[in-house]
């Protein structure tokens, strides 16, 4: 039974944002004994604690304060989780403008769905101009005693959150998308507290704007909760004045992301610039019904001295391919390959990753294999791959196997980058080996033997 919810607000220096925030949760039509408020002060220098303590009279409010050291919105809001007394958590960023029946529908949503995280729509989250006219415009009703009456303002519609369309297109059962922890946004997100406690809440490493969100989403996804969208949950963000461009520390914090979780879903959201996130993972999903996966044709001598060093495959691949080539390392494209060769070849390392991104020395391993995988990895990010490749790598091998039908694949590449040099090594069946260089060595190598 939900006896309550607890709505945890981090913020910083923004008191005049925090304060309309805290109005709209003043005229909730829910009563104060089913919902806290716990103000999470990032180490403020202004009056926000004067603020949020102004309240008290008229909302279940507790405030609680950090040092400033950095921007840290997790560690924050992981102050609030630790004091949360209800079975709902709502995170609310400061200055997010909610309606009066915020509450209730909350509660209402979390009854009619177990185990389940509640997104809601928050109109204007990519708006950053505070200057431009409409957002003027909504500042004005925000300022005055009903912020929430902004929610009724036909005006919205020109600030839409940029997930609505996914939200439309899934019918809001977000269960149905290929990464729907990509979409928690805690600008205001609902979970039930007892799950967020046991995930460990969000991760303290993250310093600075970003990410950190993201990452606490992806732990509930692994977890096995469900991710939904509720047309009822509305909120606007307020466009103000950012402290520090976002850029600073956004990416930073997106590789620490996926150093944190080295795997396949991760590392692509990383790389992924000029492709559709979805699409991507689609791709690597279907495309081991189309590729080879045990090579039984090849023999190891085609690939190099299986004695010397460390040997990485990438792609998909079953154990007894690992087995036959002496692989040490593993980078399977698909959980369950990886699954399958951590049970049964234990002693070799195996990630669920293609390894578009690495935090191993130049050089670790001795020989990279790369199966026929690479044929449905787009050329923007083939690049990418074989570039890391070469680098942790000291020689590259290519799988290419004639014949595959991969009409069917939304993505299909089968053609090296021009930036590369494949020699033909050996064949075995249908599939061929290739030693892969960079275009320019192999220029140099050339001019060299002259």
């Amino acid at each position: 039974m939900i006896r309550g919810v607890t709505v945890i607000i981090p913020t910083y220096n923004h008191s005049e944002l925090l304060e309309r925030t805290l109005v709209c949760l003043k005229h909730q039509e829910a009563d104060n004994s089913i919902f806290e408020v716990i103000v999470c002060d990032d180490g403020s220098s202004d009056d926000t604690k004067e603020v949020a303590c102004s309240f008290e009279a008229d909302l279940d409010l507790r405030y609680c304060y950090q040092k400033d050291l950095g921007f840290r919105a997790g560690t924050a809001r992981n102050m609030g989780l630790h004091l949360a007394k209800y079975e709902i958590c709502v995170y609310l960023d400061t200055g997010v403008l909610v309606g009066s029946d915020l509450i209730v529908n909350i509660i209402h949503f979390h009854q009619c769905y177990e185990n389940t995280i509640g997104l809601g729509t928050v109109h204007g989250m990519n708006q950053k101009d505070h200057q431009h006219p409409l957002a003027k415009y909504l500042q004005s009703i925000a300022s005055s005693e009903h912020p929430e009456a902004c929610l009724r303002n036909p005006m919205l519609k020109a600030y839409p959150d940029s997930r609505q369309t996914q939200f439309d297109f899934y019918e809001n059962d977000l269960d149905r998308c290929l990464a729907p922890w990509s979409m928690f946004w805690t600008s205001m997100v609902s979970v039930e507290t007892h799950l967020l406690r046991q995930v460990g809440g969000f991760d303290e490493s993250f310093h600075g704007w970003g990410h950190e969100d993201l990452e606490l989403g992806y732990r509930l996804w692994k977890a096995g909760l469900h991710f939904r969208a509720d047309p009822s949950l509305r909120a606007l963000h307020l466009p103000h004045e950012q402290f520090n461009p976002v850029q600073m520390t956004s990416r930073k914090n997106h590789l620490h992301f996926v150093k944190l979780h080295q795997e396949l879903p991760v590392e692509l959201s990383y790389v992924n610039q000029n492709f559709i996130y979805e699409m991507l993972l689609g791709q690597f999903n279907a495309a081991d019904e189309y590729l080879p996966q045990d090579y039984d044709n090849l023999d190891l001598a085609l690939l190099g001295s299986h004695n010397e060093g460390r040997r990485l495959a990438v792609g998909y691949m079953t154990p007894a391919f690992v087995s036959r080539f002496n692989i040490t390392d593993a980078f399977a494209c698909n959980q369950r390959n990886a699954e399958m060769i951590r049970t049964q070849r234990p002693d070799v390392r195996s990630a669920f990753k293609a390894g578009f991104v690495n935090f191993c020395e130049d050089h670790t391993y001795h020989t990279a294999i790369i199966t026929d995988v690479w044929k449905v990895i787009p050329i923007t990010l083939l690049i990418v791959l074989l570039d890391e490749m070469l680098r942790i790598a000291k020689r590259v091998y290519l799988l290419h196997t004639a014949g595959l039908q991969l009409e069917n694949l939304p993505i299909v590449g089968e053609q090296l980058p021009i930036e590369y040099y494949a020699e033909s090594m050996a064949s075995a069946g249908s599939t061929e080996v290739y030693g892969i260089t960079r275009r320019a060595q192999q220029l140099d190598a050339e001019v060299n033997n002259l």
